[in-house]
C-alpha cells in the first residue's frame, strides 16, 4: 500500500489507496503549482510479478493524497520490470520523471526510459549510443 503523510500544521493526515505488488517498489510523489499531486510509480503488475517494479502508471490526486484516480497507464506488456522511477532535479515538463527497467530475479540487460509530465509519450534510450546524442526510441 502506499501513503501519504501531510502535516496539516496540527496533525499529521496520512492516507493510502494505492496498491502495489512489492514493498520495494519506488516512484516518485509531484506535488504541482496547482494544487494536484502526481505520482508515477510502477504500481501494476509487471511481468516479473512480486518483485521489485513492473509496470509504470501515473495516478493524480486533487484532494491532497484522499482519493486518487489512475490517469494511465505508460507501460504495458514490457519484457522486464520497470522500477526506482525518479523526478529531474527542475523537472522540466517536457523530461518530468525518469526510470530503469530490468529482471527481477537475474541477471539482464537495462534501459533507461523517460516520459513528459502529461504521460503522453515514454522513450527508451539506445542501449548503445555512439556519441554524446542519440534519438531516443518512442515506447509509448
Amino acid at each position: 500500500m502506499w501513503h501519504t503523510a501531510r502535516w496539516t500544521g496540527k496533525t499529521w493526515d496520512i492516507q493510502g489507496s494505492i496498491e502495489s505488488d512489492n514493498n520495494y517498489d519506488a516512484g516518485s510523489l509531484y506535488i504541482e503549482s496547482d494544487g494536484t499531486w502526481r505520482l508515477i510509480a510502477p504500481t501494476e503488475v509487471g511481468p516479473q510479478p512480486f518483485n521489485t517494479g513492473g509496470e509504470v502508471a501515473m495516478w493524480i490526486s486533487r484532494d491532497q493524497g484522499h482519493t486518487w484516480a489512475k490517469l494511465k497507464q505508460l507501460t504495458r506488456h514490457s519484457q522486464y520490470n520497470h522500477c526506482y522511477v525518479r523526478r529531474p532535479v527542475n523537472a522540466h515538463p517536457d523530461f518530468y520523471a525518469f526510470w530503469a527497467d530490468g529482471h527481477g530475479r537475474r541477471r539482464s540487460t537495462s534501459r533507461l526510459y523517460f516520459t513528459n509530465q502529461q504521460g503522453d509519450h515514454v522513450w527508451r534510450l539506445p542501449v548503445r549510443m555512439t556519441g554524446d546524442r542519440a534519438r531516443p526510441d518512442v515506447v509509448r
